[in-house]
């Protein structure tokens, strides 16, 4: 234990404050890999001890992964060149911290994985050194590539950040190829200490789109269509239901910008600044039932006193007073409405708590004379004396832009409009899809 302690008083000596004071490190996002389980490097055991001169013995414990029952990895810490007496390693606020460095072929980590996977993540550095690191995997599907080393401008990403050069590396097969096995790889330097953190992986590239229910699906906005690799504005989100009711911006002062990787699966989002938003046509005029489904996050709450139509993040303009037909998932409230020129007509839901920026599942449906509202799968609200036809909507629509020219704030990943209500069966797939994708609560 006095080894151990030592051990530590060396490494919180060796480590910025900044990196002692944080906490543990937020999941990274980069190249397509959606992940859904991670390893949690403080079960690890007690570590051995290694002596003064030589290299160390090789190391291997079996650990979970987080959020995937049933998957284990092994973990194999190959021989070392200390870099002082003392524990082999040591882990602080989820990093692995590896007391010296490879003494052969390069190898940091090893991964033997109980089961297949679609793919694995993880960042490495070396304190204040701008060293290399790639990670090699095998490749299970016999049709696929041998193995995959990632390199710069492939899958690696290079990061700056408190004086440290902190790397993401990962892999991602997809198409049905899956690994099993992968080693973390550095190269250059020969001083310091490796770290290695966030190790994450995606164990399925299925997210059950599939199985989404197509009858009565008008207009079905995917997160998937944010493809630009430099993050830059985009002029069009298409419609995937197949009625070609796409939101289009032509103005590029108006275009939001697209992220590749936000929330804790790291998906695709729409972002919404200032005064940015998207057209669409879809009337809804002379529905008797209605069922919208969104996932997003909202940077603000609405000024004090502003319309509930408002800075609106889908939003059917009226033609008749009481006829716009909005959703609004504000960080501590969900006003909403189904048009029908019904006067009065304004639910509001206040949540319990403020969700800050989370991401959730926003479900709101007209069922006749009942308006409902859910959110990430459960009844919040339900208001009934409703008039069941809706009405007084020109079929105008846009995301992100709602009353008298006010903007959404936030990130918008998925909308799904449906002209009817779902079964109970087909509302658990649909709310099981988006979750399973977005990985919200």
């Amino acid at each position: 234990m006095a080894r151990y302690s030592a051990f530590l008083m060396w490494l919180f000596a060796f480590l910025p404050a900044a990196a002692v004071s944080q906490s543990m490190p937020s999941p990274f996002c980069n190249a397509g890999l959606h992940p859904d389980g991670y390893v949690d490097f403080s079960k690890l055991p007690q570590p051995p001890t290694t002596g003064g001169g030589g290299s160390s013995a090789p190391f291997t414990a079996t650990l979970p992964i987080e959020g995937v029952p049933g998957l284990t990895v092994q973990v194999t810490i190959p021989p070392l060149v200390p870099s002082s007496s003392g524990p082999l390693y040591a882990v602080a606020d989820g990093v692995l911290v590896l007391n010296g460095m490879p003494a052969a072929n390069e190898e940091v980590l090893q991964l033997q994985f109980s089961k297949s996977i679609a793919g694995v993540g993880l960042q490495a550095s070396v304190l204040a050194r701008e060293e290399s690191f790639t990670l090699e995997t095998n490749n299970l599907n016999p049709s696929g590539p041998a193995s995959s080393v990632n390199t710069a401008g492939s899958q690696t990403l290079a990061l700056f950040h408190d004086g440290n050069y902190l790397q993401a590396v990962q892999t991602y097969y997809g198409g049905g190829n899956f690994l099993s096995v992968a080693t973390l790889k550095m190269t250059g330097g020969g001083y310091g200490s490796p770290e290695v953190s966030n190790l994450r992986v995606q164990t399925s590239d299925a997210t059950g789109a599939n199985l989404v229910p197509k009858q009565g699906l008008q207009q079905w906005l995917m997160s998937d269509s944010a493809k630009d690799s430099l993050a830059g504005s985009a002029s069009s989100w298409p419609d995937q239901s197949g009625n070609g009711h796409d939101a289009t911006q032509p103005a590029a002062a108006n275009q939001p910008n697209q992220t590749l990787q936000d929330g804790p699966h790291c998906r695709g989002a729409f972002v919404f600044y200032n005064n940015e938003y998207f057209n669409f046509n879809l009337p809804i005029d002379g529905w008797s039932q209605m069922s919208i489904f969104m996932v997003a996050k909202s940077f603000t709450n609405p000024p004090s006193g502003s319309y509930a139509s408002q800075a609106a993040a889908i939003f059917w303009n009226e033609n008749a007073l009481w006829g716009n037909t909005f959703v609004n998932p504000y960080q501590s409230s969900v006003p909403f409405r189904f048009g029908t020129t019904q006067v009065n007509n304004q639910p509001i839901y206040t949540r319990p708590v403020t969700i800050g920026q989370d991401f959730t599942v926003t479900r709101a449906v007209h069922d006749g004379t009942t308006d409902s509202l859910y959110v990430d799968g459960l009844l919040a609200l339900r208001q009934a004396g409703k008039s069941a036809i809706l009405n007084g909507t020109s079929g105008a629509g846009y995301i992100g832009r709602g009353l008298n020219n006010t903007y959404f704030q936030g990130e918008i990943s998925e909308i799904l409009v449906y002209n009817r209500i779902l079964t109970a069966d087909e509302t658990a797939t649909v709310e099981s899809y988006l979750r399973n994708k977005f990985g919200t609560r």
